[in-house]
């Protein structure tokens, strides 16, 4: 139930932030795959955690496996530098 009430807003946040990071004469082909990678993580998250509970026997086990997917791209994100601050026009008052 958690999960379900941030989901929105973590995903919009996500597609922000790659927003940013991404080089903008090359949105169209990052975000092309930005949406293969999420058809990807439809079948590797339930197949991880089908096949984990499967093999000890114990369903919290399975969703526990997702953790290594949690890590993997904390790892992946590390690496990533941060975007340049665009420069802000100045406020009109």
């Amino acid at each position: 139930m958690l999960v379900a009430t941030s989901q929105g807003g973590i995903q919009a946040l996500s597609r922000s932030y790659f927003a940013k990071l991404v080089p903008k004469a090359n949105a169209n082909e990052f975000f092309g795959f930005y949406n293969i990678f999420g058809k990807f993580a439809s079948i590797m998250g339930p197949l991880m955690v089908g096949l984990t509970a499967q093999l000890t026997g114990n369903s919290s086990m399975g969703v526990f496996s997702l953790v290594i997917l949690f890590v993997i791209g904390m790892v992946i994100l590390a690496f990533v530098p941060e975007p340049e601050k665009q420069p802000q026009a100045p406020e009109i008052v």
